[in-house]
């Protein structure tokens, strides 16, 4: 196999697998270039990120640890400003963001731009996964219409002049389980210094919470929570929800084993840390559960087998092996549930919207019902 499509798969790998993992060692693109030229250079100085806001710390901003899920339940009260009177919102770190006025120009990681653009904010920056090889959007791209937003650059790489020039009023993300915002890898400190950041919890918790938070985010965004669309999505991802539940129920004893991939490993996912994973379980769905306390397992492809289960759902996001990589790896086609055809998506970092997961439930209850529980 070709060096460059090696490097690529352990590149994605790198980005995604886990904080540990994944995040760490991320080059910024800029990293050589001092933030006070890149200020000036933009006509600003290095103050740009606090003259207008306060954000407030909790006193412990770095603990959690990835043996203990840590509660992504937000520590204090959102403030509902009107666009013209002062605006705070506590995000899933503890950090109290304060403004003078309502934020209106939102930069985001792309997942997070997603999500809130299917309440009805629109995003002027996004940041991370963009288009699929094919030119096609990236699923985690969501709704968003990509010709009408600024790129900022993928995982630990963000234009910061870029950013500087949108003139952002703040910076959405995911935030990890230690405090740290997902995609941001060593630019996180330099893009707080531009503009206050927000984090909403993507691990340790129900999808239900983390998509409630967004929501909730959004309307003090100035998005109408009883629009029309946003209530009818609310009332299918219901349908959905309900319909995910029934397909469960009819099969009892269906064993689901959820991963991701590299050429060298196969890295089994954990429902008690990921928050699409956690949701189903609830619902009854029983996930294979691994014997590490961190994120993932990984193992080598020679242990393939080591977690017997009916149906496997595959992480579907760029930069991991194809299906006809994966069909070369013969302890891959060994496995009883792919031999049998019980394999599916997972969409790892799909947007955290009702709108967005209510076909992703469609389609996993469709794959449920025609599944068999006697695989394994």
């Amino acid at each position: 196999m070709p060096h460059d499509l090696h490097a690529s798969a352990q590149a994605g790998l790198r980005r995604r697998i886990s904080r540990r993992r994944l995040l760490r060692g991320a080059t910024a693109l800029t990293a050589a270039v001092p933030l006070a030229a890149l200020l000036a250079a933009c006509g600003g100085d290095d103050s740009t990120g606090g003259a207008a806001t306060t954000a407030t710390e909790p006193a412990e901003a770095g603990t959690g640890s990835a043996a203990t899920p840590a509660s992504a339940s937000p520590t204090a009260a959102t403030s509902p400003a009107a666009s013209g009177g002062e605006w705070s919102f506590t995000d899933d770190r503890g950090i109290t963001v304060t403004l003078p006025s309502r934020p209106e120009r939102i930069v985001a990681q792309t997942a997070a731009a997603a999500a809130l653009w299917d309440y009805g904010i629109r995003a002027v920056g996004i940041f991370g996964p963009y288009r699929a090889e094919d030119g096609s959007p990236d699923f985690q791209a969501g709704n968003i219409d990509l010709d009408a937003v600024e790129y900022l650059g993928d995982y630990g790489e963000m234009d910061l002049e870029k950013l500087i020039a949108l003139q952002a009023d703040v910076y959405v993300d995911f935030a990890l389980y230690d405090k740290q915002l997902w995609y941001l890898g060593d630019t996180e400190s330099r893009v707080k210094e531009i503009v206050p950041t927000i984090g909403i919890s993507m691990q340790g918790v129900s999808i239900l919470t983390s998509i409630e938070r967004f929501e909730e985010l959004a309307g003090l965004l100035g998005a109408d929570r009883s629009a029309p669309d946003v209530v009818e999505a609310k009332e299918e991802f219901a349908a959905a929800e309900a319909d995910l539940k029934a397909a469960i129920a009819e099969k009892p004893g269906l064993r689901v084993l959820v991963v991701s991939n590299s050429l060298d490993q196969l890295y089994v996912a954990s429902p008690e840390w990921m928050t699409d994973l956690h949701y189903f379980a609830d619902l009854g769905l029983d996930i294979v559960k691994h014997q590490t306390n961190d994120f993932f397992e990984a193992l080598s492809w020679e242990q393939a087998n080591k977690y017997p289960a009916d149906l496997i759902l595959v992480d579907q996001r760029p930069g991991l092996l194809t299906q006809e990589q994966l069909n070369a790896i013969p302890t891959w086609t060994s496995l009883p549930a792919v031999q049998a055809g019980q394999v599916g998506p997972w969409y790892a970092g799909a947007p955290y919207s009702h709108k967005r997961f209510a076909p992703i439930m469609r389609e996993l209850a469709e794959i449920i019902r025609k599944s068999r529980a006697d695989i394994v």
